[in-house]
């Protein structure tokens, strides 16, 4: 899409966005990555954060990808969007579903909210664990899907709580009230740099 959907949300500390721009010094220190982080803004996705977290598991750093996604759809009713959505994960061949269920955001607008295990048979394929909410922005034809992705599948459920957490933000109109307080600068970008 060439233009950026009217969407506001609050991500949680330990995430820093990045654009294609962003991704320049990586692709010059290791350009074996160049493809995968360029296939990450493919497929409709406008929106892309790292985030860092501290694992309970050896005090290790576990990594996750959020992205937001968008795409035109003919379906003009968020009900009914939200469930073919539920319908379309469910029948892909690689995902294990853990939770299928409607939900809503943004106070009214019916949700797909999904969890589950992707495993490619590729040989040296990942598998991650993918949480995901798709919605339908109401009076357009654009269907937004966010995921929350991470290899760490000890995490999976922490996972499935942020992407909720962050659904829970989402607003069509922008947000009247004062600007929320500067969080503290991450150092995410410092170490992928």
């Amino acid at each position: 899409m060439e233009d950026r959907p009217q969407l506001w949300f609050r991500l949680p500390p330990g995430y820093q966005q990045f654009d294609p721009a962003g991704l320049n010094p990586i692709r010059e220190r290791a350009p074996e990555w160049a493809y995968a982080l360029d296939e990450i803004f493919r497929h409709g996705t406008f929106y892309a954060a790292l985030g860092l977290h501290r694992t309970d598991v050896y005090e290790a750093v576990a990594t996750s990808l959020f992205t937001l996604s968008s795409t035109r759809t003919l379906v003009s009713d968020p009900q009914v969007a939200a469930a073919r959505a539920l319908i379309s994960r469910e029948g892909w061949v690689h995902w294990t579903a853990g939770t299928c269920e409607l939900r809503t955001v943004a106070r009214t607008t019916a949700a797909a909210f999904t969890t589950g295990v992707l495993r490619c048979d590729d040989e040296g394929a990942a598998t991650v664990c993918q949480t995901a909410c798709t919605f339908l922005i109401p009076g357009t034809p654009t269907l937004i899907t966010a995921t929350l992705t991470s290899s760490d599948l000890t995490q999976a459920e922490a996972y499935a709580e942020i992407l909720s957490a962050v659904a829970s933000t989402i607003s069509f109109e922008e947000p009247k009230h004062a600007r929320a307080p500067r969080q503290p600068t991450s150092r995410i970008a410092e170490l992928i740099t």
